[in-house]
């Protein structure tokens, strides 16, 4: 990267943050209700690209505000635990970063080594508020706090239950933080870490 393309891009980040903490101190999230319970208000087999679309070029000329971000957020929080859930590992590793995708993919091989199948529904998610934007080097970050009324159930592979229950839905509450590479010609965010609260 030349001098004039590094100047450019510490002016779009640092324009980028300013934007963003502008927005931080109003309410995000809109209630409605949330996670793995039977009714997911997305479309099942949804493109991953799609997860991200409206968390696309934040850390660039023209940042996108936080109530935006979290609108993707939401989606990508759908199929990530959707994806999670059916083990499907082609859905993840476009949602994920390359250390959380090595994490999620080996709990999933490990599961089906075993027989067990996992169900879990978003009942609804609570709220989804921005809590912590930056950017560290040449990565930009969201961080996004998200409470979720969800149900998840594993069984064996004689369909016996190991954990869990379908009929009791449990109130999860996290902090997901996505980033997203400055220079990166990918416009979707990656899921880099989770966090209970």
């Amino acid at each position: 990267m030349d001098v004039i393309t590094l100047l450019i891009s510490a002016a779009a980040a640092i324009f980028f943050a300013i934007r963003l903490y502008q927005v931080l101190g109003r309410k995000t999230g809109h209630t409605e209700d949330a996670r793995p319970t039977a009714k997911p208000d997305r479309k099942p087999g949804a493109a991953p690209s799609m997860a991200a679309s409206a968390m696309s070029d934040a850390a660039v000329a023209e940042p996108i505000e936080a109530d935006q971000f979290v609108e993707g957020a939401r989606k990508a929080y759908h199929l990530i635990v959707d994806g999670f859930s059916k083990g499907d590992k082609a859905a993840l590793e476009a949602l994920l970063t390359p250390k959380v995708y090595a994490r999620y993919a080996k709990a999933i091989d490990d599961r089906a080594g075993r027989g067990e199948t996992t169900t879990t529904e978003i009942d609804r998610i609570r709220s989804a508020i921005v809590t912590e934007t930056g950017q560290s080097d040449d990565t930009a970050i969201f961080k996004v706090q998200f409470k979720a009324d969800i149900a998840t159930e594993t069984r064996s592979r004689d369909d016996e239950r190991i954990s869990g229950d379908m009929t009791r839905v449990t109130e999860v509450e996290e902090i997901w933080t996505f980033e997203r590479a400055l220079d990166a010609s990918d416009p979707n965010w990656r899921l880099a870490g989770v966090k209970a609260v």
